[in-house]
């Protein structure tokens, strides 16, 4: 059952970046946070990413309203589309980026020599264009799969996560973006146990303000941030 699901999700995400419906998706949803963005007075950042990123319930960062712009199943390279089509009114205190789970997927990368550095290039062009947008770009690594779980490595090439994530940070410490594991305590196996598919985050209040903490750290160090 847990691998049908997964296979469902695995559709799904590989979906959502391909397709004339799909590019038409992104649009009005860059135009809903657009006009998220607008409602918003004073000081604020925007959350970007995948599932890993939509699903946390994150309202304020930095004593401010963090604005949640992800969506779920994209990759790198759609993320970069949707960031191109959000307006922002005035540039974020933080853009925080979670984003690599879905480049990391079979057929993505199954037969594909060339999928690691296109994925270095879509990351640095992602840094590239949110650097001069945001005073601070905080990346993350790839949040943690649990290879133990059924389908997980059926679907997802779980052994390059940690070039990916390596990846991530070389590149975003290229665009002078700061790179924090937010997801550090959930790569233990109390943390892994709580994923709902070894894929997904296990999100509680306590591990999303963990999480939040850490976030928190990088985006704003000169502010007092929540107790890790």
């Amino acid at each position: 059952m847990a691998a049908a699901a997964l296979g469902g999700y695995l559709v799904l995400g590989h979906r959502s970046d391909g397709g004339q419906g799909v590019a038409a998706f992104r649009e009005a949803r860059a135009f809903a946070v657009s006009g998220l963005l607008k409602q918003v007075e004073g000081p604020y950042s925007l959350l970007l990413g995948d599932s890993q990123m939509e699903r946390l319930s994150l309202p304020t960062l930095c004593g401010h309203p963090a604005v949640n712009g992800a969506i779920a199943g994209t990759r790198t390279a759609g993320l970069r589309a949707v960031a191109g089509w959000i307006v922002l009114p005035r540039p974020p205190d933080a853009i925080v980026v979670t984003i690599g789970t879905n480049d990391l997927t079979e057929r993505q990368r199954a037969g594909n020599p060339e999928a690691t550095e296109h994925f270095r290039t879509e990351i640095r062009a992602l840094f590239a264009e949110l650097a001069p947008r945001a005073h601070a770009v905080v990346a993350t690594p790839i949040p943690p799969f649990d290879s133990s779980r059924p389908g997980v490595t059926r679907f997802y090439d779980v052994a390059a996560a940690a070039t990916y994530s390596g990846i991530i940070e070389q590149e975003c410490r290229r665009a002078g973006c700061r790179f924090v594991d937010a997801f550090a305590d959930l790569r233990n196996p109390a943390g892994l146990a709580r994923s709902p598919d070894g894929v997904h985050l296990g999100l509680g209040s306590h591990s999303r303000d963990r999480v939040a903490a850490r976030l928190e750290a990088a985006a704003c160090p000169g502010v007092a941030a929540r107790t890790l």
